[in-house]
């Protein structure tokens, strides 16, 4: 193997490396950003889960009203 050769694959090999350093960049601003939402919707779920304790909570402590029984429906009468 001449020094040509040996030169030109060891310039073969920073530019490999070079893409591999962007694709890694932008794997990792990805993954950045996912992380971001993930931590938005867990947010998001956190405050649901409390409201809906909270409305749990509200209604167990609230006194219940007697319900009135249904209306009886109105109509011709029936002939037996």
């Amino acid at each position: 193997m001449t020094e040509a050769e040996a030169a030109g694959r060891e310039q073969g090999r920073l530019a490999v490396r070079r893409d591999i350093a962007e694709y890694r960049a932008a794997a990792e601003a990805q993954a950045g950003r996912v992380r971001q939402e993930i931590e938005a919707a867990l947010e998001v779920s956190r405050r649901t889960r409390e409201e809906i304790e909270q409305r749990i909570a509200s209604e167990l402590h609230t006194p219940r009203r007697a319900r009135k029984p249904p209306a009886r429906k109105r109509g011709r009468a029936r002939v037996r």
